[in-house]
C-alpha cells in the first residue's frame, strides 16, 4: 500500500490525545477492528491520522494484536490538513422529524460546517427522549463523515436548546443569516460577496420553517433575513445549500 493511495482507499482516521505518546499512535476498540479485520492493514502498511486541530499524521503500522483489537503506529511524518472551510460555520437547526438530523450532520460534516446546534422552535414537534445519547450518536457520525470527507476537525453536535436559549446566546461577533421564506430577494450573495470571510451562523428552521415573530427576534438581535432561491426548500436540504452558497463565494 503507497501513500498516495492513503487518501482515497482508507480515508483518515481521528485519535484522541491519550492515543498518542511521543511518536507513536495505539488505536484500540471500534477503529483498530475496522482497519484490523475490514481494511486487512498488515504491519508496515500506512494510514493517515488526525488529531482533529489540522494536523494530518502519516504512520507506519508496526504492531497488531487481534483480541482484543489494538494496533501501534510510529509516526512519519506530519502536516497540515488543509482542508478546512476558510471560515467557521454555524448551523442553528430547527429539530426535524425522524432521522433527519442524521442526514443533515452526516452532509453538513461532509460539506465543511464547524458546528451543529439543535433548536427547538415554535414549530418543532418532536421531543428529544434521551438527549446525551442521541447526541453522541450524532457525534459519531460527525467523526464518521469527518474521517471519509478527510477533514481536519470534527464539527461538534450540541445537545438541542430552546430557541429563547439559543437567541440569549447569540455571538454578536458572528454574521447571522436567517433562512426565510418570506424573504424573496436578499440572496446569500447580497449580503456577503463584499465582506471578507469572518464567522458566520444559519438559522434553519423544522419543516414548516420559522414563525414570523422568531424571525422578528433574530432580525432585533442583528440577524439578516435571506432567500435560497425561488423554490421551497425541505428543512434537511437548506442548511446544506445555504453553507455550500457561502463555501463557493468564499472558499
Amino acid at each position: 500500500m503507497t501513500a498516495g493511495a492513503l487518501w482515497w482507499q482508507m480515508g483518515k482516521y481521528f485519535f484522541k490525545p491519550d492515543e498518542r505518546t511521543g511518536d507513536t499512535i495505539k488505536i484500540i476498540g471500534n477503529s483498530a477492528h475496522h482497519l484490523l479485520h475490514v481494511l486487512r492493514l498488515r504491519i508496515g502498511h500506512e494510514v493517515v491520522f488526525c488529531n482533529g486541530q489540522n494536523i494530518d499524521y502519516c504512520a507506519k503500522l508496526v504492531s497488531a494484536s487481534e483480541k482484543p483489537a489494538s494496533l501501534t503506529f510510529n509516526i512519519l511524518s506530519e502536516s497540515p490538513s488543509n482542508t478546512e472551510a476558510v471560515t467557521p460555520i454555524t448551523l442553528y437547526q430547527g429539530l426535524p422529524k425522524g432521522d433527519k438530523i442524521d442526514w443533515i450532520v452526516e452532509k453538513c460534516t461532509e460539506a465543511g460546517i464547524s458546528k451543529i446546534i439543535q433548536v427547538y422552535t415554535a414549530r418543532t414537534v418532536v421531543k428529544v427522549k434521551d438527549s446525551a445519547k442521541k447526541t453522541e450518536r450524532l457525534a459519531r457520525i460527525s467523526e464518521s463523515a469527518a474521517a471519509q470527507s478527510m477533514r481536519g476537525t470534527i464539527p461538534a453536535v450540541l445537545p438541542p436548546i430552546s430557541f429563547a436559549k439559543a437567541l440569549e446566546d447569540i455571538d454578536d461577533s458572528n454574521l447571522h443569516l436567517i433562512a426565510f421564506e418570506r424573504e424573496q430577494t436578499r440572496s446569500i450573495k447580497s449580503v456577503i460577496s463584499n465582506l471578507k470571510p469572518s464567522p458566520i451562523a444559519l438559522w434553519v428552521g423544522p419543516e414548516g420553517g420559522f414563525e414570523e415573530c422568531e424571525a422578528q427576534a433574530l432580525e432585533k438581535k442583528g440577524a439578516i433575513p435571506i432567500s435560497l432561491g425561488p423554490r421551497i426548500l425541505r428543512t434537511e436540504t437548506a442548511g446544506l445549500v445555504a453553507l455550500t452558497q457561502i463555501l463557493c463565494i468564499w472558499d
